[in-house]
């Protein structure tokens, strides 16, 4: 076997293999060329290891006339990637978001998750699950959940960070497909299996995961190829959060001004919580004063099981007709089980504060208090994350210049959550103490009472240390011990909440295209083809957050369900019916996490609900029942018809190739929205069947919105090779990317006015009008491939961005409204109630730049053995802010978009030889803003992010013989947390999370 000694100068076979799909996704299988190439013209490029993959996938970015990077098979079975996300995590511009430690969702370029188009064997694809940590909840979003699946079900990801006519509409960032293994990729008879046991040093659990692949090519007339991979164990996540910051404002005046306007409001809407008076704590000098909502110790602990299984027909007739069918089955469950021991500091106004610190920024950084209320839950929730998809794809060579491809194609993906359960037990009138200042003992502010001057402090560290003195009042003096008898005393709790949820997601997308190919002659190739495809999604969402309905008055009474558990007899709801320790149920905490020594609070002190004993109790209450709530209730369906034509070019000019394609697509949308009519549904807004809804079978008929709208897309993609090393690229097109869904729905949240909240507020889903996000983008590149297997490469892009922002109004609703909307204000004069309306608008477009840099080379030129290194290295930097306004002073931000890292890098130092290989990769990416949050007005925070993180991760391989290797990876080596904060003017610690590192020792082969 020979090898190309040259820099990339692609051979006929090499080009074709390229061109057709068999190195980069295409549509289907390609038939053989015409065109014979003798033997000994043969460029032979041998993909071999690590090294040979990312050798042909710089092949494929050499050859593309876009801007593209791809990962070939060999470069993900052989990563230590948990899953297709991590995968991606490496490729320049890209970074993913986390949960529970393991990538979920992707972000190409600085943008948000929403603007990546993601599909699977060249057809548009659905992913949604349930988060599975304190991150956040389930998918509503297009952002797509690449944590479903396992990367060992790929052989190649190919990412066009450019647009062009004949690729899928709806991603403004890039399009990124993911292609599973077909036999024609192998010859004859192969099988391959990966078999690996993991090791996570946070829940010390050693759990399975498996990949096995089977495939049979029969003279490249008929194959079948089957593939299944499959994990099991258990992922601990643990730590400390907030649930926010809140402001401490006495000297709060309805419709006074801000305190930047020189008024004394801190906060837009009445504050929930204040802090009582005490000794020479004066309203005075509390006011302005920042504490956390509710101080924590957190545990995640889930269970997750991920299968995936693809098969996979090729049949060729003749030489010149193909047929694919493609079948894919991914499912991801999660049993996970949370625990969380707490101070309620939010939505209280009686507690007293006994002897605080605060530093420069007006924050409570260490404070005891008495008049508390301290919680411990147990929370239990089981989901199920399910994936199928059929594709049947054809390619017929018509005639030596013409050609035909189709796709026809059906996905499913569903989200079930049947159970979501908390229950707690609170311990009233308790005394409390947190320290985020690492030399302030928390157990000496509890001994130390009595409204003292208040000190100074620092907020120098992200893991708080904490001292509960269980229904104990203050002027107490406790030693660690006491406390820890106070803590474990079930005599100190009661029940205190009894919650229950559920929620399905269902959705299906359905696909026909039909693509034509015509070479007009060497240099110019028409393409031109029409497609149809559908999306529906439907979601329901039930809880037990009702009140008592009078059907006859049509007005609701009483507590919400979930906390009717306190007005039962005290000896139903006594601590010591339902009390257990992390300990006694073989839990653990603080594996990983940096616990302060001095913290009083551990696994054998952590008094927690018996999940069991509590079900066993309250399952058969009334209170405990989950009813849909119909405010919640939506169905969306998008119906896009497409056509695009597209002109592809080889030129010489100046005796240097020029190649490059320029074409339009045309999209035609048509969005339709049901909501669930409100005026069927009593004023609690779980029961039906009011009015005329009890002619319906589900005891309510729905309210449904559509919109239509089209789009012309141009785009024009130009590569140029400069010299026979250096190749120069241009692109320019126009992009969609349609809002999320559930943003288009036309739903209604209503927050009525009550004593305990006095806010009257009404969110207004935009509905199917709202536009899609577009945007006008520019991308220039020069790529130098100065030796063999080696790049260096910039590029400089820029994108028009239009956005959706959030409009608010203040309104005086009549009677007529209130009713239309299914508003109850008792006996309130509707007159007397000024409503916050606000709704997701369309805005102008806003300009956002960026520039990468890629350098990637063997060091062949090493003595022995540093010539077997080699190095992979990319950064990404971006700029895109965008004006916002701050929702407590009405003054203009300029903030970096949602989900933008400003500064991206990653890097991979490899070894390879014969027999062994390693390697060491590098991720990082600097903090950014997860989200303009501005709906918490009774609490002055806005803005919540992530602090910058880094992530090392080892991998390598020994080859035993020639067809069995044995590897071991580890990821996170350096145990990085993942620390969430809010408030953009004095960022306070949100979230403090570490998920630990994770070690795998596995065997693979081939036969």
């Amino acid at each position: 076997m020979t090898t190309s000694t040259h820099n990339f100068k692609l051979s006929k076979l090499m080009t074709n293999l390229i061109l057709s799909g068999a190195l980069t996704s295409g549509l289907a299988y390609a038939a053989p060329q015409d065109e014979a190439v003798a033997d000994d013209q043969l460029e032979v490029i041998e993909v071999k290891g690590f090294r040979g993959s990312i050798n042909a996938a710089l092949m494929s970015k050499r050859e593309a006339v876009g801007t593209r990077e791809t990962i070939i098979a060999e470069d993900i079975g052989k990563f230590p990637d948990l899953n297709v996300a991590d995968s991606l995590s490496r490729v320049p511009g890209i970074s993913i978001e986390e949960d529970a430690g393991e990538g979920r969702q992707i972000t190409i370029r600085g943008l948000g998750s929403r603007y990546v188009k993601t599909t699977i064997n060249g057809m548009e694809s659905a992913s949604a699950g349930a988060a599975t940590d304190a991150a956040g909840g389930s998918n509503t979003s297009r952002a797509f959940d690449f944590n479903v699946f396992a990367s060992e079900l790929f052989t190649q990801i190919d990412i066009n960070k450019t647009v062009s006519a004949e690729l899928e509409d709806g991603g403004i960032s890039g399009n990124v497909n993911l292609q599973t293994a077909r036999p024609f990729q192998y010859d004859g008879f192969k099988g391959a299996y990966n078999v690996n046991a993991r090791y996570s040093d946070v829940d010390e659990d050693v759990s399975p995961r498996a990949s096995f692949m089977l495939s049979n090519n029969w003279d490249n007339k008929f194959g079948v190829l089957a593939s299944i991979a499959y994990s099991d164990g258990t992922v601990q996540s643990e730590g400390s959060s907030t649930g926010r910051w809140t402001v401490n404002n006495p000297s709060f005046v309805e419709d006074g001004l801000p305190v930047g306007q020189g008024g004394s409001n801190y906060l837009t809407v009445a504050p929930k919580t204040l802090l009582m008076p005490n000794g020479n704590y004066t309203n005075e000098n509390l006011d302005g004063l920042y504490l956390p909502r509710i101080p924590r110790y957190s545990l995640y602990s889930k269970q997750q099981k991920r299968l995936g299984a693809t098969i996979a027909f090729q049949y060729a007739p003749t030489d010149d007709l193909s047929f694919n069918l493609d079948v894919l089955h991914a499912s991801l469950d999660n049993d996970s089980e949370e625990y969380h021991y707490e101070v309620l500091l939010r939505d209280q106004k009686d507690i007293v504060p006994e002897n605080i610190y605060v530093d420069a920024n007006n924050t409570i950084v260490a404070g005891a208090y008495s008049n508390s209320i301290i919680r411990s839950e147990t929370r239990r929730d089981s989901s199920e994350s399910t994936f199928d998809q059929v594709s049947f794809t054809g390619n017929w060579f018509i005639n030596d210049r013409f050609k035909m491809n189709f796709l026809i194609g059906q996905g499913k993906s569903d989200l079930d959550i049947p159970n979501m359960t908390t229950f707690a037990l609170d311990s009233n009138q308790s005394t409390v103490a947190y320290s985020f200042d690492s030399n302030i003992d928390p157990l000496s502010l509890i001994n130390n009472p009595g409204g003292q001057a208040i000190g100074s402090g620092e907020l120098n560290t992200n893991m708080p240390s904490f001292a509960f003195a269980a229904g104990q009042p203050s002027g107490g003096n406790y030693s660690k011990d006491e406390i820890a008898s106070v803590m474990t005393d079930p005599s100190n709790y009661t029940a205190g909440l009894v919650r229950n949820r559920s929620q399905t997601i269902e959705s299906e997308n359905k696909t026909i295209r039909v693509d034509f190919t015509y070479e007009i002659n060497d240099e110019y190739t028409v393409k031109f083809g029409v497609g149809q495809r559908s999306f529906e999604t439907e979601q329901h969402y039930n809880l037990n957050n009702w009140k008592d309905i009078n059907k006859e008055t049509n007005k609701t009474s009483g507590a919400i369900a979930e906390e009717r558990v306190i007005s039962l007899d005290a000896a139903q709801i006594d601590g010591s019916l339902f009390n257990t320790t992390l300990d006694k149920q073989g839990v653990s905490f603080g594996n990983n996490a940096s616990i302060p020594g001095s913290s009083t609070l551990n696994s054998s002190t952590w008094l927690a609900p018996d999940y069991n004993a509590m079900y066993n109790a309250f399952a058969g209450a009334n209170f405990f029942q989950a009813k849909e709530d119909f405010r919640r209730t939506y169905y969306i369906k998008e119906e896009v018809a497409t056509a695009f034509v597209q002109l592809d070019f080889r030129n010489y000019i100046f005796d240097k190739e020029l190649r490059g394609n320029v074409g339009v697509r045309y999209v035609d949308n048509k969005n339709t929205s049901r909501i669930v009519n409100l005026d069927h549904i009593y004023k609690d807004g779980f029961t039906a069947g009011r009015g005329d809804g009890a002619n319906y079978a589900a005891g309510y008929g729905w309210r449904e919105s559509v919109s239509e709208g089209d789009e012309w897309l141009p785009s024009l993609n130009l590569a140029y090779d400069i010299t026979e090393d250096l190749v120069g690229r241009f692109s320019y097109s126009h992009a969609i990317t349609r809002p999320k869904l559930s943003d288009l729905r036309s739903s209604i949240s209503i927050n009525t006015p009550s004593i305990d909240d006095p806010s009257a507020t009404i969110k207004m889903g935009a509905g199917p009008s709202l536009k899609p996000y577009k945007a006008k983008q520019y991308d220039v590149g020069l790529e130098w491939y100065f030796a063999e297997e080696s790049l260096l490469a910039t590029s400089l892009f820029y994108k028009n961005i239009s956005g959706l922002t959030k409009a608010s109004s203040e309104q005086v609703l009549s009677q007529a409204d209130l009713d239309r909307l299914g508003i109850d204000l008792g006996d309130t004069d509707p007159s007397t109630v000024t409503w916050q309306v606000s709704q997701l608008v369309n805005t102008d477009a806003e300009g956002m730049w960026g520039a990468e840099f890629i350098y990637q080379q063997p060091f062949t030129f090493l003595p022995e053995p540093f010539n077997a290194l080699g190095l992979q290295t990319n950064y990404t930097y971006i700029d895109y802010t965008r004006d916002i306004e701050d929702p407590f002073y009405g003054t203009q931000l300029n903030l970096v978009e949602e989900e933008t890292s400003k500064n991206t890098y990653n890097i991979t130092l490899y070894y390879q030889v014969d027999d062994w290989s390693a390697r060491f990769s590098y991720n990082y990416r600097s903090g950014y803003n997860k989200q303009y949050l501005d709906e918490y007005k009774d609490e002055s925070t806005f803005v919540r992010g992530y602090d910058a993180k880094a992530k090392l991760n080892f991998s390598a391989r020994y080859k035993l013989t020639d067809k069995m290797s044995v590897s071991f990876e580890a990821v996170n080596l350096t145990d990085e947390k993942q620390d969430m904060w809010n408030d953009i003017y004095t960022p306070r610690p949100y979230e403090n999370l570490s998920s630990g590192r994770q070690f795998l020792v596995g065997l693979r082969g081939t036969f």
